[in-house]
């Protein structure tokens, strides 16, 4: 079993509060395309494209996150206030009325697009860099964070049989409220160290003009790119490219043993946009396809969409414990698995994931074209294995590889590498459904044809990053090798 007693004070809290903290994303997850075309007036595409330009700029400005808390804010300081401001977004979604969703969407996304990074660099700054009980912390925590999911999941799918929508976002909202009163709790534990905000800028009064309005620059933006989602999608590929390069410029100043570990990160990071283009499908294309395309029937049991959302979330509750068991193991015996290894791993099985909806495809009733609701479960249960392996690892390398005073920066970089997976995701799901306006206008036999072309796409796709990964592991396992000596 996993001891807390080894672990730095402050790592318990931090897994409790990542369950609360993760409910009312993990609703909007499950409910948000749905809630949009049943009670904020939008067409089934415009639900898809704000859907997945939504999840995007929310890990957009887990970039912004990253790149200003420990330097304009205080990573614990900007934790509390995002959720306190997702406190306030649930309430205003709750509203049906397309402004207040708009309003409430952009203050949520200002809100939980900031915190995460200061939620990951409170956690990597409990630990020192030779520490390896941080990435079984991280695993830990992920699944921490599915734990809360699955609640959510839960509760979202048995809402949206009744369409109480506005339940759901009040439970959000007090499972947030408590988040606040547990980090308060926690508030000493995560003090930042040798940062840019603890060194110089706490000392400044500029702080009190600087921090509120960074904030509100962030909500006004999320306002406007809501309602012009178009040039969301852009914005996020432009941010890539500028941040790549400036990272890249970084890389290129640093002695050659420090830039080598940068430029491991960059290329291990980026196998995050992998789960995020499937995340980002989970919130509309497969939602669609789960409410559209099958029986949605597991066992006699009626399953809603977001309730099959819960069995990725149990899938990685259950293979993030197994993995820090097993990481645990290895270190007892003097070994580690290579975090390059790791990621070559999950992004394997992603190939084995989605092939189960192609498969399904093939074995639709062929009258109706619907599918067994069996298979996006299956497809789910193997990415939550594939993501653990990735994500985990990859949320765990900028201790590891990166020095304190760049770990703010690229871990929003991560976070980029998600918002692009997901962009993609939205015009890909409207492509699934014949980018059809109205939901009575979609059919399995209409849209099976579209959905098995994605996925076999994928496959390939996956397998050749497979390969790919597979020929640079070795020489990226040795940067760690190198770290370790």
């Amino acid at each position: 079993m996993i001891s807390y007693k080894k672990m730095p004070q402050g790592v318990l809290q931090i897994n409790i509060i990542q369950i609360f903290s993760t409910v009312g994303y993990a609703v909007l997850m499950g409910l948000l395309n749905f809630y949009l075309t049943d009670h904020g007036g939008f067409t089934k595409t415009q639900a898809n494209t704000l859907t997945a330009s939504f999840f995007a700029l929310n890990f957009l400005l887990h970039f912004l996150g990253g790149a200003l808390g420990g330097k304009f804010f205080s990573f614990r300081g900007l934790f509390l206030v995002s959720v306190c401001l997702q406190v306030v977004s649930m309430f205003m979604i709750a509203e049906h009325n397309q402004t207040m969703i708009v309003y409430g969407m952009a203050l949520f996304i200002t809100g939980a697009g900031l915190n995460v990074s200061c939620l990951n660099m409170m956690l990597t700054q409990l630990f020192k860099t030779e520490d390896h009980n941080r990435r079984i912390a991280f695993s830990i925590n992920y699944s921490c964070m599915n734990i809360g999911f699955v609640g959510s999941f839960i509760l979202a799918g048995v809402i949206q049989s009744y369409g109480a929508y506005t339940i759901a976002f009040y439970t959000a909202a007090g499972c947030l409220a408590l988040t606040v009163v547990l980090h308060l709790l926690n508030f000493k534990n995560v003090e930042d160290k040798d940062t840019f905000f603890h060194n110089q800028f706490s000392k400044s009064n500029a702080r009190f003009l600087v921090a509120p309005g960074i904030i509100l620059v962030c909500f006004l933006f999320s306002i406007f790119l809501i309602r012009h989602a178009e040039f969301g999608s852009n914005l996020v590929i432009c941010v890539f490219i500028l941040v790549f390069i400036y990272l890249a410029f970084i890389a290129l100043k640093q002695e050659p043993e420090y830039r080598e570990r940068i430029i491991a990160f960059m290329l291990l990071s980026s196998a995050c946009m992998i789960f995020a283009f499937v995340q980002g499908m989970q919130s509309s294309a497969l939602e669609n396809f789960v409410e559209f395309n099958t029986n949605k029937s597991l066992f006699g049991i009626t399953m809603e969409p977001a309730t099959v959302n819960t069995f990725e979330s149990l899938g990685v509750i259950i293979f993030g414990f197994m993995l820090a068991i097993l990481s645990k193991r290895r270190l007892k015996n003097g070994t580690t698995l290579p975090p390059g290894s790791l990621i070559t791993r999950g992004i394997g099985l992603y190939i084995i994931a989605f092939m189960m909806i192609p498969i399904g495809i093939l074995l639709a009733n062929k009258n109706t074209g619907t599918v067994n609701v069996i298979f996006p479960i299956l497809l789910l249960l193997i990415v939550a294995a594939g993501e653990i392996h990735v994500n985990a690892t990859s949320y765990a390398l900028v201790g590891d590889l990166i020095k304190p005073i760049h770990q703010g920066i690229f871990t929003g970089y991560m976070f980029v590498n998600v918002a692009i997976g997901i962009v993609i995701a939205g015009p890909v799901s409207n492509y699934a459904i014949g980018n059809k306006l109205k939901a009575e206008d979609i059919t399995a036999l209409g849209t099976n044809q579209m959905y098995s072309n994605i996925f076999v796409c994928l496959t390939v796709i996956a397998a050749i990053l497979t390969i790919i990964f597979f020929l640079i592991s070795k020489r990226i396992n040795k940067v760690f090798d190198n770290i370790k000596e």
